[in-house]
């Protein structure tokens, strides 16, 4: 697979706003969503780069545009936009669907780290290494 092809792949996720979703004002709980937005990365770049052990090295600004509300739905889309050696950046977004509002947007640096130490993507199918 090529870094054209990575960074055209874009992951989707559907969530309905449920009651366990939400803050003592009745929103979207602002952690929740960041960690949505971090299992959501992790998988976008996993997909990517299979034989990787990713682990989340830092998330940029998260920019909360609006809040969301019980019974919205919201979609999670992330893509890489760039690759180095052993990391690669995976912009992330919420979109309310509901509303047809932006939730959030933010990226995140997701490093590949094997036996303690970073190392090299290297795309293609297969199984994760163990170690």
């Amino acid at each position: 697979m090529n870094d054209q092809l990575i960074q055209a792949m874009i992951q989707k996720h559907l969530l309905v706003i449920r009651p366990e979703h939400l803050n003592h004002r009745g929103h979207l709980f602002g952690g929740l969503m960041m960690s949505w937005a971090d299992e959501q990365v992790y998988i976008t770049a996993t997909l990517a780069y299979p034989k990787a052990n990713f682990v989340t090295r830092l998330f940029k600004e998260f920019n909360f545009h609006t809040p969301a509300e019980l019974g919205n739905i919201i979609e999670i889309q992330s893509r890489i936009v760039h690759t180095g050696t052993t990391s690669c950046i995976v912009r992330v977004a919420a979109q309310n669907l509901t509303l047809g509002r932006e939730v959030f947007s933010t990226e995140a640096v997701m490093v590949n780290v094997q036996e303690g130490k970073k190392a090299p993507l290297r795309p293609g199918r297969g199984k994760k290494n163990s170690g």
